[in-house]
């Protein structure tokens, strides 16, 4: 592979890019066409892309190609906002997917970050969550049942905070917060329709009652390029 080409496809793009020739979710030609215009190989193509996927600048969607990426939106945990309303707000479309949805007995992990039996039932929600059509974001819940009675019964692919304050008069109050990058399990990578091993954002959420008491845990795996973590602290 000749460096040199390399470096001219990305600065290339780079450039269309930045001047927004290519606008964000523009679909760049295919692998093939990209080669036959530049006199590369496929293989030294799709290394090129992946470098700038690793920047953010373009995305892969399996079997669709690819795509220049949109801007990341700004995720703040401080500003108790849903997804849906913190993706609205800065001017784009969510939309949430109900993948699963069971009763499961809590195993230890939850049990005792519930602080429940081992054993007693919760609700195992699984989600994929879209900004624009474009999938960014899988999610894995584990909903107290004992402090939401009857949720399994409504829809779940709306806003569970707006349905929390409509239906049982509750809110989020209190969270616990972890993030850590890496690289996105064959699970999510598969659900998001992007390349297995693809680095990504994993958030770790325990959301709490006024009392205390823990309403979900929530594990979610994020594109890496999808999302930016903004945290506003005021004395």
């Amino acid at each position: 592979m000749s460096l040199k080409h390399y470096r001219h496809l990305q600065e290339h793009f780079h450039s269309l890019i930045r001047n927004k020739v290519l606008e964000a979710g523009s679909k760049l030609p295919s692998e093939r066409e990209i080669g036959e215009q530049f006199k590369l190989t496929r293989v030294t193509v799709r290394q090129a892309l992946q470098s700038l996927e690793m920047e953010g600048m373009v995305y892969r969607q399996n079997r669709r190609g690819w795509f220049v990426s949109p801007p990341a939106v700004v995720y703040d945990p401080a500003a108790h906002l849903s997804f849906n309303i913190f993706v609205t707000e800065q001017g784009y479309t969510p939309h949430t997917e109900k993948l699963q949805q069971t009763l499961v007995a809590a195993d230890s992990e939850v049990a005792t970050k519930m602080n429940l039996a081992v054993g007693t039932p919760v609700l195992f929600l699984h989600r994929r969550r879209y900004i624009d059509n474009r999938p960014v974001l899988i999610e894995k819940m584990y909903i107290n049942t004992t402090l939401l009675p009857g949720i399994e019964e409504e829809d779940l692919t709306q806003s569970l905070s707006q349905l929390l304050a409509r239906k049982y008069q509750m809110s989020y109050r209190d969270m616990d917060l972890s993030f850590k990058a890496t690289s996105l399990p064959e699970e999510a990578t598969s659900a998001l329709g992007i390349t297995a091993g693809q680095s990504g954002l994993n958030i770790e959420r325990i959301n709490y009652t006024q009392d205390k008491q823990v309403l979900e845990i929530d594990y979610e795996y994020w594109r890496h390029d999808a999302v930016t973590i903004q945290i506003a602290i005021r004395d």
